[in-house]
């Protein structure tokens, strides 16, 4: 008896396991059911709100499909609900049928080739050929506002300047505006045959004989005007010729005489002032002739500047062999020109060979050449062409001999 139950409570413990496990299982599909249902109330009720597109549509598929009325709880009411979904696409299909075959009516009349109503019901070719009419009606307009443009310029070359594009193309004022143009071009017409009668008469009284109404009104028009206006043109020049010939023998001599002596006049007082200005400014320069004066006054592009470069060596690198002069791009040096002191700016130029002396006078003594080889403002760089760098001294002189000058215009030239 013991072991039957025990037998019988082990029965009943897997009984127990197995209702556990199958309700686990039981309550894991209805989770999954449920959610799967939400799901789609969700995705449902996403595309009532994508067909009502927030009601511009003038449908209310998402008022009537809300997730609310979609859950599980309320599945008995599917068979009202549901139903609306399909009602709303019915009305977008109809819609988007009927657009297509305007479209395609559309593009007919307005001769745009290759817009077919089946291609734009379909999902994949619509947007093709929506582009294609949209460029249809592009160029369609184009071409109507560029017919339109040329007729309002027409219109208002003949004068008829209130008629424009925009009024052309006015579906309610383009009647009248063409009305008022086609009046301007009456106008013209009119006014043209008259000035083609009042022409022939005037060359009638010229005596044009080879010049006709019917060549003033025909194609060769303008050769005919032209032809009397040159004639017109013609008597009038010799008509204002003569009288001006005649003015101008009666006035010729006394515009001579009087001209003739003006000039005369005013030359000898020019002359007379420049000869007075000229002294005046010689007796000045030269102190009334007790200074004389240099053969001229010099300036920077002449030669004999560098006769009056003057430096002295502020540096000497005896390790590298090179030294520091005074001299650079501001140098420039004063010329006595009688009482004026002429400054020249010459500055010192990279390349340029120089000598170091040392001393004055009979005593002036020859220490080595140097080349320029980087110039600041106020101070030069110069490596040494010969001598020993221990020659060479702070406060020797640097000038340009004759060898030098010749040799930087030399350079100069090349």
């Amino acid at each position: 008896m013991v072991i039957l139950n025990r037998i019988v409570n082990i029965l009943i413990l897997l009984a127990a396991i197995a209702a556990v496990v199958f309700s686990y299982l039981l309550f894991s599909k209805r989770e999954k059911l449920v959610n799967g249902w939400a799901q789609m109330a969700t995705a449902i009720n996403t595309a009532a709100k994508t067909l009502d597109d927030g009601g511009s549509s003038g449908i209310t598929a998402a008022r009537d499909l809300t997730e609310e009325k979609l859950k599980h709880e309320n599945y008995e009411n599917l068979g009202t609900v549901l139903p609306k979904l399909k009602e709303n696409t019915g009305k977008i299909v109809t819609q988007r049928n009927e657009l297509a075959n305007v479209m395609q009516e559309a593009a007919k009349r307005l001769n745009i080739k290759n817009v077919e109503g089946k291609n734009l019901k379909s999902v994949t070719a619509y947007r093709d050929q929506a582009n294609i009419f949209s460029n249809g009606v592009k160029n369609y307009r184009e071409h109507r506002n560029n017919l339109s443009e040329q007729y309002a310029e027409t219109f208002r070359k003949l004068g008829a300047s209130s008629i424009s594009r925009e009024l052309l193309n006015d579906p309610e004022k383009y009647k009248s505006a063409i009305v008022a143009g086609n009046l301007k071009a009456d106008d013209v017409v009119k006014r043209k045959n008259k000035y083609a009668s009042c022409l022939n008469n005037i060359a009638n009284a010229l005596r044009l004989r080879d010049i006709s109404k019917s060549k003033i009104d025909g194609d060769a028009y303008e050769r005919a005007v032209n032809r009397i206006f040159t004639e017109v043109r013609a008597k009038i020049e010799a008509l204002e010729t003569a009288q001006r010939q005649l003015a101008a023998e009666k006035g010729k001599n006394e515009r001579l005489n009087r001209n003739l002596t003006s000039r005369i006049k005013r030359y000898n007082e020019e002359t007379k002032r420049m000869k007075k200005e000229i002294e005046d400014y010689k007796n000045k320069l030269t102190n009334n002739g007790s200074i004389e004066l240099p053969k001229k006054m010099l300036t920077a592009s002449d030669p004999e500047c560098y006769k009056e470069v003057h430096g002295v060596v502020e540096y000497v690198d005896k390790d590298y062999g090179f030294i520091q002069i005074n001299i650079g791009r501001s140098y420039s040096f004063v010329q006595p020109y009688g009482t004026v002191k002429n400054r020249v700016h010459f500055p010192l130029k990279t390349g340029r060979t120089m000598s170091v002396v040392r001393g004055s006078g009979h005593n002036k003594q020859f220490i080595g050449k140097v080349i320029v080889t980087k110039v600041d403002e106020n101070s030069s760089i110069c490596n040494l062409v010969g001598g020993h760098p221990e020659l060479y001294q702070e406060g020797d002189s640097v000038c340009f001999t004759d060898e030098d000058v010749a040799q930087a215009l030399s350079s100069k030239k090349k």
